[in-house]
């Protein structure tokens, strides 16, 4: 996994995406802007795992947040996207999270407010990396076990003398076939 967390910041104000550049850039995550959702989601289709976490601003022209939002679940339902927006309601927030966004930040923020809701975020993302990167070695695992197993099984059945193996309740769990003709 990359030690370095992407994010990247989707608003139409410069102003918000140089802010949250400079205040995620100082705790040295690596920030990347995009002025619509146009260009933002042509960000992640380029990369979807690398990166981490969006900020997504709702009110923009062209495509909105929350069009954005549904296409962004498409591309990779596991990345975690804070909603950031000036026009705060309760609906607009709930409409939001049932569109799976992870949190909600309401304009203006300070910046230790975002810094508090990012790193809350990546370090869920570390732990969906850790859980996927762990289902896939236990996966491995299986599939070397079942493959050994496989491998063993093979030369017992072609020895020529009779192999018994038998568990703790004295039940076979294992013959070959020269022991099948043995008994």
């Amino acid at each position: 996994m990359p030690d370095q967390a992407n994010i990247l910041v989707i608003d139409d104000e410069q102003i918000m995406r140089d802010g949250c550049s400079r205040i995620l850039s100082r705790d040295g995550w690596s920030v990347i802007c995009a002025e619509n959702g146009n260009q933002g989601l042509e960000e992640i289709k380029g990369h979807p795992e690398q990166m981490d976490v969006i900020l997504l601003d709702l009110m923009m022209p062209g495509i909105n947040g929350m069009e954005v939002l549904d296409q962004i679940r498409t591309f990779d339902p596991n990345l975690l996207v804070i909603v950031i927006t000036g026009y705060a309601t309760v609906e607009s927030a709930v409409e939001a999270m049932k569109k799976g966004a992870y949190d909600f930040i309401p304009k203006p923020f300070t910046p230790d407010q975002l810094r508090i809701v990012v790193r809350r975020a990546l370090e869920r993302r570390t732990l969906q990396k850790e859980t996927e990167f762990l289902r896939k070695e236990r996966e491995k695992s299986l599939r070397d076990i079942a493959t050994e197993k496989s491998k063993i099984k093979t030369i017992i059945n072609c020895m020529g003398d009779g192999v018994l193996v038998c568990d703790r309740d004295s039940c076979i769990v294992l013959s070959n076939p020269a022991a099948s003709r043995m008994l």
